[in-house]
């Protein structure tokens, strides 16, 4: 699934702009990657299964929705802020 901007819509509660940004630039991002050379393995995401706590699954679920992205953007988006975070 493709990574797609929030749509502009009323939202009660909204991430700190900090994040917000962040998610931005990580939509921007995979946007400029869906544009560049493949990598090595052929540019295509691989599937994986995880197994979540079902509280836990409900959270990610209700931040996913937050931020108008699937589960599986939301949990890539946040690996991906996490080893950046431990690179820097």
């Amino acid at each position: 699934m493709a990574i797609a901007r929030r749509p502009n819509g009323n939202r009660t509660t909204s991430p700190p702009a900090a994040q917000e940004r962040a998610a931005e630039a990580f939509i921007q991002g995979a946007a400029k990657s869906a544009v560049a050379e493949p990598e090595a393995g052929g540019g295509r995401k691989t599937p994986i299964m995880l197994r979540f706590d079902a509280a836990l699954l409900r959270r990610v679920d209700s931040a996913a929705r937050r931020r108008g992205i699937s589960r599986s953007a939301w949990i890539a988006f946040k690996v991906s802020e996490a080893l950046d975070a431990e690179e820097a």
